[in-house]
């Protein structure tokens, strides 16, 4: 089955939390009509000042300087021209440069200084400022200070009638850290609203929103948008089968476990019982049998008794008696008690196995039953069966001792003394007798 395929079919078992999800962040709509009326009320910042013609061609020169990794160079003499620099506009712009080689060689506390002395001139124009105020909050945040960082995000976003998807991921970062989990879930949205592709960590970072604030059907959500993104990886189609399990959506939960499974993807002991468990639970105990089987036969799930009387219950349920006797033997091998080997008996019963059925039975009574009762009863019909008349008589007549199977005994204990009697021939009549007609 083609991939994207498999992923649209988990997606349309997930459409039962698709519209709630939706309310989550503003839409594109209303975002636009907010960006249109932010512009309209408040015109964007304008150059206050201009710069020298000289300084231009020395600022030339040293950014030419930067280009090439000469930061020592570039920071004297940037120094050198913000001593003699005139106007608020001009000692902006060489302040943002400094700033640029301070960030550059690793030097934030002086760049973050250098930046917040451009801002403070107030004579950038508007996408020069707003970068600025931008750049700050990112060296805070590099930092993990987090107020700070903060503070300046709001400040940008104040400033900006449209900021960009990365700053509300930032911000929504720096919001996590702090655990204030609702307001990194908006900032989160939003950025994923302006994106025009989301990025697998950006979903990530929603789906451990999401998590925190134990909203799990939309973790389920975000998960299968993970997987239309990058349906190759594994972690994402074992984690939405988990949520969807944990909510109690199972069929949904083994659709999805089942698509993982077909891609390879179910590779561990508790992933098979998983999915064998949710095959038994929607009766279909050919496939729980097919996926556990595998996984023993690989040796990825453990041959207990406990794993073993389930693949022997589910091959038997899917009518298949030769798989289930082998299973059902497995496990009653490793088991201290007889109810397995009863268990085993009836599967042979149920095949007509007479003899393999009686040494079941045998192996069941040496190792104690929790209903005597009911294992004499069987014994009793497979001795029938098996034309062993003592050993049938003697083990209905104990069944005949206990209430649940004294009547059912009685019947077979009737049905077997006709066995005997039509099985018997009779008796040659003495010498010199007529025989009777």
């Amino acid at each position: 089955m083609h991939l994207r395929f498999q992923v649209l079919l988990a997606a349309g078992a997930l459409a039962w939390c698709g519209a709630a999800l939706a309310q989550s962040a503003p839409t594109l709509e209303q975002v636009q009509a907010q960006q249109r009326a932010c512009e309209a009320k408040k015109p964007p910042r304008k150059s206050n000042g201009t710069i020298s013609e000289g300084t231009y061609r020395k600022l030339e020169r040293v950014i030419d300087s930067i280009s090439k990794n000469e930061y020592a160079e570039s920071e004297k003499k940037l120094k050198e021209m913000l001593e003699n620099s005139r106007g608020g506009y001009e000692k902006a712009v060489l302040n943002q440069t400094l700033a640029f080689v301070y960030a550059s060689t690793n030097r934030n506390a002086l760049a973050i200084k250098a930046f917040e002395e451009a801002i403070a001139t107030e004579a950038m124009p508007q996408q020069p400022h707003e970068q600025m105020v931008l750049n700050v909050a990112q060296l805070y945040v590099a930092d993990n200070k987090w107020d700070k960082g903060i503070k300046f995000l709001n400040d940008y976003m104040a400033e900006a009638c449209n900021p960009a998807p990365e700053a509300h991921i930032l911000l929504a970062s720096a919001y996590a850290e702090q655990k204030k989990f609702r307001d990194s879930l908006f900032h989160a949205d939003m950025a994923l609203l302006k994106a025009k592709e989301p990025k697998e960590s950006w979903l990530q970072l929603k789906l451990a929103l999401h998590y925190e604030l134990k909203e799990i059907p939309k973790c389920a959500e975000v998960l299968v948008q993970l997987l239309g993104l990058v349906p190759t990886k594994e972690t994402y189609w074992k984690q939405l089968s988990g949520i969807l399990f944990e909510i109690k959506k199972d069929p949904e939960a083994l659709a999805v476990l089942a698509l993982a499974e077909r891609r390879g993807y179910v590779n561990e002991d508790a992933e098979f019982r998983n999915l064998a468990n949710l095959y038994m639970y929607l009766q279909i105990p050919f496939k729980a049998g097919s996926v556990l089987q595998r996984g023993v036969d690989e040796k990825l799930v453990p041959a207990t008794e406990k794993n073993m009387e389930f693949l022997g219950n589910a091959w038997l349920a899917a009518r298949e008696y030769k798989k289930a006797q082998v299973a059902m033997r497995r496990a009653a091998e490793v088991s201290d008690k007889g109810e397995l080997w009863k268990r085993l008996g009836h599967i042979f019963i149920e095949d007509e196995q007479w003899k393999s059925a009686m040494e079941a039975l045998v192996r069941a009574k040496q190792k104690g039953v929790k209903e005597p009762g009911d294992l004499a009863f069987l014994t009793g019909v497979v001795a029938v069966e098996l034309k062993q008349w003592k050993t049938a008589e003697a083990a209905l007549r104990e069944a005949m001792n206990h209430e649940k199977t004294a009547k059912a005994a009685a019947q077979w204990l009737a049905h077997l003394q006709a066995e005997i009697a039509y099985s018997t021939p009779p008796a040659p009549a003495e010498s010199g007798t007529p025989a009777q007609n």
